[in-house]
């Protein structure tokens, strides 16, 4: 499985649906950079680091889309 900019994620613990913004790169590894949104609530932007976003869609925490190319 392989993130990508535009992919969208759900988390069913908190009801928030989410975007991946960005992926970058850090010596340490990728950063993926993600807005939630919720309804009746402001965006917010949380950053994670790649292998913990594939392991959190892997267990269940997060439930992914990928993007559909027009």
């Amino acid at each position: 499985m392989k993130l990508n900019v535009g992919d969208a994620l759900y988390e069913p613990l908190s009801s928030n649906n989410g975007e991946v913004t960005k992926i970058y790169d850090q010596p340490d590894g990728k950063i993926v950079k993600i807005r939630w949104r919720l309804d009746g609530h402001l965006p917010h932007d949380t950053e994670h680091t790649y292998k913990k976003v594939l392991r959190c869609i892997k267990k269940g925490d997060y439930q992914h889309t990928p993007k559909v190319s027009a």
